[in-house]
């Protein structure tokens, strides 16, 4: 029997959505699919979080287009999953290989969603339009009597779909980039409990940062359920205050930005917050680290590093 590929690419993945179910094993959806407009049904985690060939190929036979899917997010967000296990239990001494695990995840959210993997197609594009005379130059020293008269229509004759190829490329370069992925695992965690009020909510906008993550003042949020949520600082000194910063003050400020910053949905456990998602949804046109390094290959740079 033959196989279906996954054409469903979650990139806020099930593990962590399951936490926002009822005993209903679904969850509230909230999006805006007009300007003004919101929409709300209770669905299942496999239902929230995703976009169909979101990673997939352009071009490539049906049982490679979702190699991108199957080989390297699907192992990513499965090594996830064992470290969210325990962090949700307040372990944040991990081992090694789930630390590692779970600084790829943390990554990986900078760039995976719809929104990311747009602005990289968009910049590598204009990257590879770009006037490169020395590049040019090169092509027609070597280009033979019977290729293409340019280095573009070349490109183009091999791969039509080659800058949406090249951006797939980079951005999982960049999820597992070992640089910044040490500079995670050095960082001190620690899992703050906020039970007593309204839940955390989540959305295609899970992680936050500030202050230059990896600065002094740096810091990085993400929930790991309604009443638990992960945080990395640079300091102790910033943990403590994160720690000391009273339940309800927190989670205002951790919903707020979760939900002003969202695009795609926003994910809670009921209806009592709703009133305050339809006032906030999507209000903050945030800067998004995705959106500076894709601003970086727009303009001609290399994007090699996030701090």
């Amino acid at each position: 029997m033959s196989r279906n590929p996954p054409v469903k690419h979650h990139y806020t993945p099930r593990f962590l959505l399951h936490g926002w179910t009822g005993d209903d094993g679904k969850l509230w959806r909230f999006t805006s699919p007009y300007l003004g407009k919101i929409a709300i049904k209770r669905v299942a985690p496999a239902e929230i979080g995703y976009q169909k060939h979101l990673y997939s190929i352009p071009g490539a036979a049906p049982d490679k287009a979702q190699a991108i899917e199957e080989k390297f997010m699907s192992a990513l967000d499965d090594q996830a999953a064992d470290a969210h296990k325990l962090l949700l239990q307040g372990k944040v001494a991990l081992p090694q290989k789930l630390r590692s695990a779970w600084s790829r995840f943390l990554m990986s959210q900078w760039f995976r969603t719809p929104e990311g993997v747009g602005h990289m197609k968009q910049a590598m594009a204009s990257l590879l339009a770009k006037d490169d005379p020395a590049l040019f130059a090169k092509y027609e020293a070597l280009k033979k009597e019977d290729y293409p008269p340019s280095l573009d229509e070349a490109i183009a004759l091999l791969d039509p779909h080659f800058a949406e190829h090249a951006a797939l490329q980079v951005m999982m370069k960049l999820m597992d980039d070992p640089t910044n992925g040490h500079r995670l695992n050095n960082m001190q965690w620690f899992v703050r409990e906020v039970e007593g009020g309204h839940d955390l909510l989540v959305s295609d906008k899970l992680l936050q940062m500030g202050h230059g993550i990896f600065s002094d003042s740096g810091y990085l949020t993400i929930p790991l359920s309604p009443l638990l949520m992960f945080c990395a600082v640079k300091q102790p000194s910033l943990g403590k205050a994160i720690m000391a910063m009273g339940r309800n003050e927190f989670v205002s400020r951790a919903n707020r930005a979760v939900v002003r910053r969202a695009v795609e949905y926003i994910g809670a456990t009921d209806m009592s917050q709703a009133p305050f998602i339809e006032k906030h949804f999507g209000r903050d046109d945030h800067p998004t680290l995705i959106g500076a390094i894709a601003k970086r290959y727009a303009d001609g740079e290399v994007a090699g590093s996030s701090g």
